[in-house]
């Protein structure tokens, strides 16, 4: 690739698509192409992506790389969709492509791609912080799922995966569509029933004027958006209307009007029930549309990373403001989490040079320490195992899967009661990974200790480093005998990670004294 220029190519893989963009340094597009390739019917009708397929993605990309190297593109980016890395053999043609095209392709989840999407509205929609600033709710519609972000006083809330991509529910009907006649009020039904469920779950509150629409399976509401432009806004009841026209017309009747792809004809119905449930739910009063999809967002990762980019929420807030509400969603207490996880950064961030770890770790302490004790609305008894299995099962903005599975297993280390250190090795993180985790559970370990009686009794703490030990001085007025009890039991687990035995001393009104 060139180097130099400053334009990086980028490259998603989707279910219907795959969606191509070479980006300069600040985020303008230098070139930009679209091909669609019926992946997703592969996958959600036999599980499994066809040789013929794979041979067509193959295409796709050589030809990506021709455009890229007409530009100059100094790097090229390939991701996977979740809903391609849901095929049965999904790794055998991630194999196949990077052995005939030379990429290097990696698989998103469905957390990374919600982040990558909320950033591109942020950068690119130019009412963004004006429509955040009461509340508003983004969806994002792709050929799988359907993923719901939510804002209210310009900051992120929460966000939740529905299963009900347009393609998925076509699949899933197909059969339905063949053999009754009423089959646009049983689609209605079923969608119905779906978010119906779906939404008795969510903590919502209040109303959620402004509804966002993006993603790659649109359809008929991206022709909305005018030439030129990223986005068109449409009231609720313009957008009634529209509905009623279009979602019971003929394919012969959306061909000629919309000059919608075949591919496309089965995805109307879905998408456009589906909006117009979500807005009568959630008491939307208008709708703003965009054409936005999951490679403008990878763009914006770009830029910021060249500190090209400004944006309204950055998006480590967004990783944690997710984990805060799956930690509320779960009744943690408060008080007792934000002890824990003050006492797990300062003890990062002092004992820098035995860790040797950077920004993206500590974010995942972090994320750690607030889920920490999310397994005690299960079962108190063994709280880190299901605080384990929640986190797995949940979805956190932002993590990689990866990240997901090492933020689990640092909560499952984090107790006293804790499995041993042998049961770590066991792990199907690579060797790598596992290092990080048990670096990082040693610390939550002793930064939980430190608030065992859940009454905040230590003020605050002063890390000192020497060559055989890692002396650490509590600030209280309280008795801590507890807390230094806690702490020296869980010890044995960080001196068997660093290699150096630590202690913790109170200072106050119980003067000085060893653990």
């Amino acid at each position: 690739m060139a180097k130099g220029t400053g334009i990086i190519g980028f490259v998603v893989i989707g279910a219907q698509a795959v969606f191509i963009r070479a980006v300069d340094r600040k985020m303008h597009v230098v070139e930009s192409a679209q091909t669609d390739v019926d992946i997703g019917e592969d996958i959600f009708t036999n599980q499994r992506i066809q040789p013929a397929t794979v041979n067509r993605v193959t295409e796709v990309l050589n030809q990506a790389k021709l455009l890229f190297a007409g530009v100059g593109a100094e790097a090229v980016h390939v991701v996977a969709t979740h809903s391609v890395a849901e095929a049965a053999n999904a790794e055998f043609v991630r194999e196949q492509l990077q052995d005939r095209t030379g990429h290097d392709i990696i698989f998103v989840n469905q957390s990374q791609e919600s982040l990558y999407r909320n950033l591109a509205t942020d950068a690119f929609l130019p009412n963004f912080k004006e429509i955040i600033k009461t509340a508003a709710i983004l969806v994002d519609i792709s050929s799988g799922s359907v993923e719901l972000t939510f804002y209210r006083d310009r900051q992120f809330i929460f966000s939740r995966t529905l299963k009900l991509g347009p393609l998925r529910v076509f699949e899933v009907m197909r059969d339905v569509k063949r053999h009754v006649p009423n089959y646009d009020e049983v689609l209605q039904d079923y969608i119905n029933s779906q978010i119906r469920d779906f939404t008795r779950m969510l903590p919502v509150d209040g109303d959620y004027p402004t509804m966002i629409v993006m993603g790659s399976a649109l359809s008929i509401m991206e022709q909305l958006v005018p030439a030129g432009k990223r986005n068109t806004l449409m009231q609720v009841a313009d957008f009634n209307d529209f509905y009623g026209k279009v979602v019971h017309s003929s394919d012969q009747y959306l061909r000629a009007h919309y000059q919608l792809a075949d591919s496309d004809m089965a995805q109307v119905q879905p998408v456009l029930l589906l909006v117009h449930q979500m807005q009568e739910f959630f008491h939307t009063t208008q709708l703003d549309i965009t054409n936005l999809k999951l490679v403008d967002g990878l763009a914006v990762i770009y830029a910021l990373r060249q500190s090209n980019a400004k944006l309204l929420i950055k998006p480590e807030e967004q990783i944690i403001r997710s984990a805060l509400a799956l930690s509320d969603r779960y009744q943690v207490d408060t008080a007792h989490r934000k002890q824990v996880t003050t006492f797990a950064l300062q003890l990062f961030d002092r004992l820098r040079k035995l860790h040797g770890l950077d920004k993206r770790e500590r974010l995942l302490l972090e994320i750690a320490a607030t889920l920490n004790d999310i397994g005690s609305f299960v079962d108190v008894h063994e709280h880190y195992r299901h605080s384990d299995y929640l986190i797995q099962a949940s979805e956190i903005l932002g993590l990689s899967t990866e990240e997901q599975q090492m933020v689990g297993t640092i909560t499952r280390f984090h107790s006293t009661d804790s499995p041993s250190i042998e049961e770590l090795q066991e792990s199907p993180l690579p060797n790598t990974k596992r290092m990080v985790v048990a670096k990082l559970a040693a610390l939550l370990r002793l930064a939980d200790a430190m608030d065992v009686s859940r009454q905040q009794k230590i003020s605050k703490i002063a890390v000192s480093v020497k060559p055989t030990t890692v002396q650490i001085t509590a600030t209280s007025t309280d008795d801590i005998e507890l807390e230094k009890w806690s702490f020296a039991n869980r010890a044995d687990f960080f001196a068997e990670v660093y290699g150096i035995t630590a202690e913790l001393k109170g200072k106050g009104q119980y003067g000085l004294g060893k653990a």
